[in-house]
């Protein structure tokens, strides 16, 4: 038999060498995908496959067998004596009788067979040749190889059809402004990325313009792969991202916060997150004021949280009762003012709420948001809450939207820092100091390493 390796590029390559080299009876013995150098230093992948033949179907071509390779055999030139040979007879070893005292237990010998009865004998079958068979099924097996690498090729062009065609179809779903130059790819699958997480298109494509620029600042080529844009981007965005203190607290002087917003993104309850997190982690005193007595439940709801954390509350009707209040809890470090959810179109009762906290130089007042909120009602609730100038921005209800990029488009265009971000009902658990790392995971999430 003739067995030989061959490697090709591909199952199909190596197949047609395999017939054209030892004909169409060969069959396949076994194959396996490596990686080969090259002359030049580089590597490729290849096909190595090994076939046989028999020797009586091979080409009438000379083999490895029939070359000496300019080499003489030592033992060719050699005339071969003529010594008869000596055919060995086959003989049995001689029985050796065993122990008189093992000999009955050995049953007789069965006399042998006489010619006759070895005649009456049925002849054995031929055996069947499998050979056939076997050249089948491993050139089945070179064919499923063949039809296994053409898919594992053909998943990885559609794999980066698919990336592509979700890429553009995020660009014509959000839409995209005019580019002073032209973006590399790289980026401008970022852009939709940013896009598909409803940041505002003018603030994304400013983003890319300086990730661009970072990079090309860097010693490094605007036009590079994904994951380093990438890197830079995630950089970009944390430079872009103004982030305030948390409240200070000082056991010799008091500090007063307020928290205003419209109706329903959490007021109450992050108030309680705060008071519990400086009572309970602290160890400061806490006191409560609310203003929300319009609202039914929104004074029994915060009465609850001051009687499971054991701290004051005081009801605030007018003006005069918040500066006695004030006065009253010099004692405390921190004083935490609960004020109504006004509707931001309610003008009137957003000018005496600012009466009230005009008159607290010190107040520390915190503008709410809902993070689930649109775009545009966002900027629409700033523009409206600006009356009682708020400096830090909190925004709550994290945990109830996928889409982040309005968080990033609200702190540009009201131009206030990040305080703190609500992530849950969880008291004091689902409060999070806002910092730029924090909000860059969310716009623009890291790479993930695959295993």
């Amino acid at each position: 038999m003739l067995v030989k390796t061959f490697e090709a590029p591909s199952m199909q390559d190596a197949l047609a060498k395999i017939k054209q080299e030892m004909g169409e009876d060969a069959f396949i013995l076994s194959t396996r995908k490596r990686m080969r150098t090259n002359a030049d230093g580089s590597e490729e992948a290849v096909m190595e496959v090994t076939a046989a033949i028999d020797e009586a179907n091979a080409p009438a071509t000379p083999t490895k067998t029939d070359v000496t390779y300019g080499l003489r055999s030592p033992l060719a030139s050699r005339a071969k004596p003529d010594v008869p040979q000596i055919s060995r007879a086959k003989t049995e070893p001689l029985p050796i009788p065993p122990p008189a005292q093992f000999q009955a237990d050995i049953p007789p010998r069965q006399s042998e067979p006489t010619p006759k009865s070895v005649e009456k004998q049925s002849a054995p079958e031929p055996s069947m040749d499998l050979q056939p068979i076997r050249r089948e099924l491993l050139e089945i097996r070179g064919a499923v190889e063949a039809l296994k690498e053409q898919e594992t090729r053909n998943s990885s062009i559609l794999t980066e059809l698919d990336q592509l065609k979700s890429m553009l179809n995020r660009i014509q779903r959000h839409g995209m402004p005019s580019l002073t130059h032209q973006l590399p790819p790289s980026l401008l699958r970022l852009y939709g990325d940013l896009a598909a997480n409803d940041l505002d298109p003018m603030i994304a494509v400013r983003l890319c313009e300086y990730t661009q620029r970072a990079l090309v600042e860097h010693g490094g080529e605007d036009n590079v792969e994904h994951d380093k844009a990438h890197l830079f981007m995630r950089r970009v965005i944390a430079d872009f991202i103004p982030v305030a203190a948390p409240i200070q607290l000082d056991p010799n002087k008091v500090q007063v916060a307020a928290l205003v917003g419209p109706t329903g993104v959490g007021k109450t309850t992050t108030i309680a997150k705060l008071a519990a997190y400086a009572k309970l982690n602290l160890k400061q005193k806490v006191a409560l004021l609310t203003l929300d007595t319009h609202r039914a439940g929104g004074v029994e709801q915060l009465q609850q949280y001051a009687q499971v954390l054991q701290v004051p509350i005081h009801i605030i009707i007018t003006a005069e009762d918040l500066k006695n209040a004030l006065k009253f809890y010099q004692d405390r470090s921190l004083i935490l003012i609960d004020t109504p959810g006004y509707q931001q179109q309610d003008s009137v009762r957003l000018e005496k709420l600012g009466a009230f906290l005009e008159d607290l130089p010190l107040v520390e007042t915190h503008l709410v948001l809902s993070a689930k909120a649109k775009p545009r009602d966002l900027a629409e609730i700033a523009q409206r809450f600006e009356k009682l100038r708020p400096g830090r921005l909190i925004f709550t209800k994290l945990d109830e939207t996928c889409t982040y990029g309005p968080i990033l488009t609200t702190l540009v265009r009201v131009k206030r820092p990040i305080s703190y971000l609500g992530t849950g009902q969880e008291v004091p658990q689902d409060l999070e100091l806002a910092t730029s790392r924090r909000i860059a995971d969310l716009i623009l999430p890291p790479a993930q390493v695959l295993p």
